[in-house]
């Protein structure tokens, strides 16, 4: 194709594109008709006989992954024998991811290579894909050998969202780059979904304002609970302290969960449940900054995340409910730890956003509006510390105030 209309293929010439994409076929039995509307690629193939959809396929995407036209958002093609109704059809995002997955779901070996890659971004592996039979081979090759557990599971997780009948089976070797044999070896089948990727359930969320309301109908001093104990008395509210020791061993042995691969990996639940519930106020706290400029704007998401619990545990604090406040600090703590990995996450971006890839990420364009970028990584191990330290003062706090106050119990004529 010569560089003139290479130029206009890529500006959305319908015409243009046509020839570019005849030329991807590599065969004048099958005749091409483009349309460009409100950005998207139609594609219609028409021949004698009913054209392959895989070979059409892989060819299609190929070509339009060369093209990138900024003015398509999505593709669909379809394939019919001549003044017939379509005989199959295929859509896909018109980005490049989109297209890699078209191609994936086609069994393009170096498109899967390409998404695996993506996924295990930051193992800095080099990733090889062989597909026959329905079984996949996938290779990977690293200066050390590249951690099984989270590869196989990112791989899986990755795999599980091909809707491709062509992949059954998977077997996966994780190898040194000097070394000849592998250092091991894994396979498994590939689970796929009933009706494509389902995604999880949107939960209801307790407004804020339902926490902080008093209890409507009790005189002032039923309100105000016990002034907290001043001295280690060692006699506990059970309840209270057997709570706050959950708390404590969470943190003991989940903080290092807190991390991109341990929210990749996602075997944490209580860790992507919080998530989901920190992500609510993550959300609200981009609308409510708007108004002040787009830096604190996209600062506002991961700030309102943190004032929310802190905000809580300041409300209970004042009214003297020091237990309920020693528990929501807890909170804020832990969406320490949830905000560094978003932060430690900047530079690879591999995170799932909410937005899906049309998506900013937060703290890529805050490190890097502020000159920073490259480091993220010590930037969130800080913010990572400050949420251990506060979460460990937390369940401190919250065993000593889950002593019972022995002078509320002799004024109360216990």
């Amino acid at each position: 194709m010569t560089q003139p209309n290479l130029h206009l293929a890529k500006q959305g010439n319908e015409q243009a594109i046509a020839t570019f994409i005849e030329k991807a076929l590599r065969t004048k039995a099958i005749a091409t008709k483009v349309s460009l509307t409100d950005g998207c690629l139609r594609i219609m193939l028409e021949a004698a006989e009913i054209p392959d959809q895989t070979t059409c396929l892989k060819q299609i995407y190929r070509a339009l992954l060369h093209l990138q036209i900024p003015l398509v958002k999505s593709v669909q093609v379809y394939a019919c024998q001549q003044d017939q109704l379509p005989v199959w059809a295929d859509q896909c995002s018109a980005n490049r991811l989109g297209l890699l997955k078209g191609l994936a779901k086609q069994g393009d070996e170096e498109a899967i290579a390409a998404l695996l890659s993506r996924a295990l971004a930051h193992q800095t592996v080099e990733i090889k894909a062989q597909l026959q039979n329905a079984h996949l081979s996938i290779y990977l090759s690293s200066d050390q050998t590249p951690n099984q557990r989270a590869a196989v599971t990112l791989i899986e997780r990755e795999l599980a969202g091909f809707s491709t009948n062509l992949i059954a089976d998977v077997q996966v070797f994780g190898k040194r780059t000097k070394s000849d044999s592998p250092d091991w070896t894994e396979e498994f089948s590939r689970q796929v979904p009933a009706e494509g990727v389902v995604n999880p359930p949107a939960t209801e969320a307790i407004p804020v304002s339902n926490l902080l309301k008093s209890r409507a109908g009790q005189p002032l001093s039923a309100q105000q609970p016990a002034q907290p104990p001043m001295e280690w008395t060692f006699k506990f509210n059970y309840l209270k302290l057997g709570f706050v020791s959950a708390l404590a061993f969470y943190g003991l042995f989940s903080a290092s969960d807190y991390t991109v691969d341990g929210f990749l990996i996602a075997n944490n639940g209580i860790m992507m449940f919080m998530h989901g519930v920190n992500l609510i106020f993550h959300e609200a706290g981009h609308v409510l900054f708007s108004p002040f400029g787009w830096f604190i704007y996209v600062l506002g998401g991961s700030l309102m995340q943190i004032l929310v619990p802190a905000g809580i545990c300041g409300y209970f604090f004042y009214t003297q409910q020091r237990y309920a406040s020693a528990i929501a600090l807890c909170w804020a703590g832990e969406n320490f730890w949830d905000v560094s990995i978003y932060i430690k996450d900047a530079q690879d971006r591999i995170l799932p956003l909410l937005g899906g890839e049309i998506s900013y990420h937060d703290w890529h364009y805050l490190l890097l509006h502020t000159s920073s970028l490259a480091k993220a990584q010590p930037f969130g191990n800080f913010v990572y510390t400050i949420g251990i330290l506060i979460y460990a003062f937390a369940v401190f706090a919250g065993v000593y105030y889950a002593q019972i106050d022995q002078k509320a119990e002799t004024a109360s004529g216990k």
